[in-house]
């Protein structure tokens, strides 16, 4: 075949590096096992400064199944990079990382409650629950629901030009309200 680069998933964590010290071209990670997805977090970083003219210090809070999202894992990392300030809200008993700094001393928050999360936010990840990975979920559908889910009077508490990201697939009605995922909300953009 040839290809002048290989866009590679795949379930085994390292498996894209181990390609990566194979082969003479490129390899792009597009997520492997439980390690990080960095094409989705260099997209959503096009995405925020397309839609709010920057990637330099902002606020995000990222919102779900942290434990389980290679998504955070790499949405925390290049932070330091862009100057954000970063929110990291438990849902449950799921795992997150601790407040502190991330490796380029960018600020990192953990708290439980979305509302404190959500306060000036101006970029908001919501994060898939990951059902799939979860053998006990520590929440039923309906506590997350109460506790977690974004929905149009907590995404008040967020900057007026604030953005909402999902990586998808949403489970629709789960993390997200149906007039915020759908985008009838003026107060927000979201995909």
């Amino acid at each position: 075949m040839k290809p002048d680069c290989l866009v590679m998933r795949h379930a085994a964590s390292g498996a894209t590096d181990y390609v990566a010290r194979h082969l003479d071209i490129p390899v792009v990670n597009a997520g492997d096992g439980t390690h990080e997805h960095p094409s989705q977090g260099l997209l959503d970083a096009l995405t925020i400064r397309d839609r709010l003219g920057t990637i330099k210090n902002l606020n995000v809070t990222i919102l779900g199944d942290i434990l389980h999202s290679r998504v955070a894992r790499f949405e925390h990392s290049p932070a330091g990079k862009i100057r954000v300030q970063v929110h990291f809200v438990r849902a449950g008993d799921v795992g997150s990382p601790r407040t502190g700094e991330n490796r380029a001393g960018t600020p990192i928050r953990c708290v439980y409650r979305i509302e404190e999360a959500l306060h000036g936010a101006d970029v908001i990840m919501m994060l898939r629950v990951q059902t799939e990975r979860l053998n006990d979920p520590p929440l039923s559908a309906d506590d997350y629901i109460l506790l977690y889910q974004l929905n149009t009077e907590r995404l008040r508490r967020a900057s007026p030009n604030a953005i909402v990201l999902h990586p998808g697939p949403i489970n629709r009605g789960i993390e997200i309200t149906p007039d915020v995922a759908d985008g009838r909300n003026p107060a927000c953009w979201s995909r």
